[in-house]
């Protein structure tokens, strides 16, 4: 019986499978030589004649410094691929919802001796169009805080009110003059009315001019009116048209820039908004009392035609 050494055995190397490629970049190509290990230890096994299997069983000593990549299903292209660009896409922000009704705020400005001078309660509430990118028409309305700063001064016969708000970027400003009528009765107004405002994108969504500021004004002989021993109130919605592209609406609105007593408002002028309201039911009752009355002269008509009738068939 002959026994091979293990140099005479023959080696078939096996094929891998789902191998990786991987190319190299920049790098200086090591060949590794594969050497059989001297201690490897061969297994033979003979057969009876006409029987040639055979099996070996190779044991590989692993190379020092040697780097083992395991096999994956990836494909690693060349190094020359083109990155795709990404885009980020801006959201446009949303419109503010429209604001609840303006709440009422007090306001008061005092003379240099420490005493009130000028009352004002009101609520306001504005109105601005503005131009939107893509040449569109968009509408802000926002509303007086209650915590606007308020600064004037008072005169004898000019007296004004200013109250900022929104870091003092809005305001609204207020003229008043007293003049005296032909009766010798005295009568304050409101002369004139200044707005001025930044057009900020969270109340501006696509404004066009970003952060602009504006300044719009209207003058008026009868604006805000009373005679100057009362006060002016009005608790409807009016809507003072400033320009065409701004307005104001006041609500539960009192105001008193001259002899202020006791730092109190006088009694107050109602305006023609509510008292016209106020007219309505007076209106009524009296349309119901004329149909009464024409009801009662119908009746009267038809009974004494028919007590005349009775009268002539008595005679005949």
């Amino acid at each position: 019986e002959v026994s091979e050494c293990a140099q005479d055995v023959p080696v078939t190397p096996t094929p891998i499978h789902n191998a990786t490629t991987i190319p190299a970049i920049n790098t200086t190509a090591i060949t590794n030589t594969m050497v059989p290990a001297s201690n490897a230890t061969v297994q033979t096994t003979t057969h009876p004649p006409n029987t040639t299997n055979t099996t070996a069983t190779t044991s590989m000593v692993p190379i020092s410094n040697a780097t083992t990549i395991n096999p994956s299903n990836t494909t690693i292209n060349p190094s020359n691929t083109t990155a795709v660009p990404t885009t980020t896409i801006m959201t446009t922000p949303k419109p503010p919802t429209p604001p609840p009704k303006p709440p009422q705020g007090h306001y008061k400005v005092k003379n240099a001796k420490g005493q009130v001078c000028l009352l004002a309660d009101m609520g306001l509430q504005f109105k601005v169009n503005y131009t939107k990118t893509g040449k569109k028409k968009g509408t802000a309305v926002f509303n007086l805080p209650k915590t606007a700063n308020c600064i004037g001064s008072c005169g004898t016969d000019h007296s004004n009110l200013t109250l900022m708000f929104y870091g003092d970027t809005f305001s609204v400003s207020f003229e008043f003059i007293k003049t005296v009528k032909g009766n010798g009765v005295g009568h304050f107004h409101v002369s004139s009315l200044e707005i001025s405002y930044t057009e900020v994108p969270s109340l501006f969504p696509g404004t066009t001019s970003p952060n602009a500021r504006r300044r719009v004004s209207k003058t008026s002989p009868n604006m805000f009116s009373a005679d100057v021993d009362k006060s002016y109130k009005c608790n409807a919605n009016v809507t003072t048209v400033v320009t065409k592209d701004v307005a104001i609406i006041s609500s539960q609105m009192q105001l008193q820039p001259f002899g202020i007593k006791s730092g109190k408002f006088a009694s107050p002028e109602e305006c023609s908004e509510d008292s016209s309201g106020d007219k309505s039911v007076p209106v009524i009752i009296g349309v119901v009392i004329a149909a009464v009355v024409v009801l009662v002269f119908v009746a009267y008509i038809v009974i004494n035609k028919r007590k005349q009738g009775s009268n002539y068939r008595t005679l005949n």
